[in-house]
This record gives structure tokens, sequence and C-alpha cells, in this order.
């Protein structure tokens, strides 16, 4: 599966290939404190660890079903700048998104249309989709990001930061 952003964005799946990619984006400090789950430094052994997990195995069944995780490779004329997954939440059919960018590619509004593309496949395959989102309360461009997709504060809550290996205070979104 691949979904065109433009002439030289596009979201695919991960791929064994991406290894180096994965680890040039995330093992950036700039990038990896705002993400919750990731490892610090972030190795290649991380990398081989993440694209062996089971939502790399079959995205457009996972799109379908929202039981099911799914992640997908934001590329930059097919080399891994990003990625974005969807992941189920509760019994109520929520998949909660998240997003990370290398920094070099900050501020030139890709992510934005990436996670447009994304959220409008996911609609597209499963219209009754409840679609939640939530960013580090210091993280103001994810948070700007996020409400300039149209969704709506829901509240906060915390969770523990494996990067900064302390809890921290995520700011919570639903789409509206």
């Amino acid at each position: 599966m691949q979904i065109l952003i433009d002439t030289h964005f596009a979201l695919r799946g991960f791929r064994l290939t991406d290894r180096e990619d994965l680890v040039a984006g995330i093992n950036d400090w700039a990038v990896a404190r705002w993400l919750a789950r990731v490892p610090y430094p972030y190795r290649l052994d991380h990398a081989d660890e993440f694209q062996g997990r089971d939502e790399h195995s079959d995205i457009t069944g996972a799109i379908r079903d929202p039981e099911k995780g799914f992640a997908l490779a934001l590329c930059h004329d097919d080399r891994v700048i990003g990625g974005l997954v969807s992941n189920p939440v509760d019994d109520n059919g929520d998949r909660e998104i998240g997003f990370w960018l290398a920094q070099s590619f900050w501020g030139q509004r890709i992510m934005r249309r990436a996670v447009e593309c994304m959220i409008s496949e996911m609609l597209e395959h499963a219209p009754d989709a409840s679609i939640i989102a939530s960013a580090n309360h210091d993280n103001h461009r994810s948070q700007a990001l996020i409400l300039g997709l149209g969704f709506v504060a829901d509240g906060e809550r915390e969770v523990m930061s494996t990067p900064l290996q302390r809890p921290v205070r995520l700011c919570c979104y639903r789409r509206a």
C-alpha cells in the first residue's frame, strides 16, 4: 500500500531496508523527547524490533479493522523521514494516532498533509472510526497540528516517558 501525498512525499508500510533512516530520524533528542514510548538513544536493534511487530504485516487490513494497529512510513523520495501510527485504545472503537518527523523537515507542513491523508484513508475504510490524539503538554507544535486538523480538547492524562525517564502530562484530543 502506498498513499501519495504529492510528487515527492508518500505514506507506505515500513521496510526492513528503512532501519537506518528510522534510527537517523528518531535518534535525535529534538524528536525523541516528544515520543512517549521510544527508547533513547534509538539504535538499529530498536528499529529491527519495531519493524518486526504485527502492525507492519497487513496495513490495508488493519486500516479497515479498528481493533488492529498499523504504522506508516512518511517518505521523501522513498526515504523515511517520519512515521505515523494508529493504535486501538479501548473497547469503544477509539483509535489513537501518533506521529514523528525528522527535524530537518520541521516547519514545512508535510506532517499535517501526511496526517490528513492517513485520517482520510482510515475514514474511507472505517467511516465510523473514532480518532483520538495526544501530545506532550509542552509540545506546542504537535498540539497546533492536531487542533488544525479539527480535533478538540478532551482532557489530560499522564504517561511514563521512556526517553525522559519520568511521567509527563499529555493533552488529549478527539476528532470532532
